[in-house]
């Protein structure tokens, strides 16, 4: 009897234990405010940019704004880094073997917003020493809510702002989990599979 009290008490501890929860991942969202580029600041100087990641090799892609004149570079946009061992598998779930290379393109969707999409899809990067992805959005329209005026409503949505991943053709967006640096304007991420990314509240 004392056997089977115990064996009780334990499975119910065990029950609350696994009902409890900590902290929740933030649930997704079907619509985002995406934060605008600055209109009175350059354009990009591309909306696109294109690369071989290989294995064995670390390589990256960078998207800038035109500096000085249409035809030079500016302020970095956005950077996406694959390690030499960051490729895991191909879009067909195979995985990379010694010396394979894959194209990796990523695009702004609109260049007057934060929102890229990457290809190709249902690539995968090694969970141990994944690609990387860097956006600055320094140069991003301080009105953030379009009022007007840039005043403490502006401010207390950047304190809002974050890295949202969405995966087409689904409409939904999940927060991503991301260093933002305030002070420098940027978004820092690993990226374990392709998908659409944005800086949004």
């Amino acid at each position: 009897m004392r056997r089977l009290l115990f064996a009780f008490v334990t499975l119910a501890l065990a029950g609350a234990c696994s009902n409890s929860s900590g902290p929740g991942t933030p649930p997704p969202r079907a619509t985002l405010n995406f934060v605008r580029q600055d209109s009175t600041y350059k354009p990009l100087l591309s909306a696109r940019g294109t690369f071989y990641a290989k294995v064995g090799e670390a390589r990256r892609v960078r998207l800038v704004y035109q500096g000085s004149t249409p035809a030079d570079s500016g302020a970095e946009f956005l950077r996406f880094e694959v390690p030499g061992d960051g490729l895991y598998r191909k879009p067909d779930g195979t995985a990379f073997a010694p010396g394979d290379s894959i194209q990796i393109t990523v695009t702004v969707i609109d260049p007057k917003q934060f929102r890229f999409d990457f290809q190709p899809s249902r690539l995968q990067f090694n969970p141990n020493d994944p690609a990387r992805l860097r956006v600055e959005y320094h140069y991003a329209d301080p009105d953030y809510n379009g009022d007007g005026s840039v005043d403490s409503s502006d401010a207390e949505i950047e304190g809002l702002l974050s890295l949202w991943r969405g995966e087409p053709p689904d409409s939904l967006w999940f927060k991503m989990a991301a260093v933002k640096s305030v002070e420098l304007s940027e978004f820092d991420a690993d990226v374990l599979q392709f998908s659409q990314y944005a800086v949004a509240w």
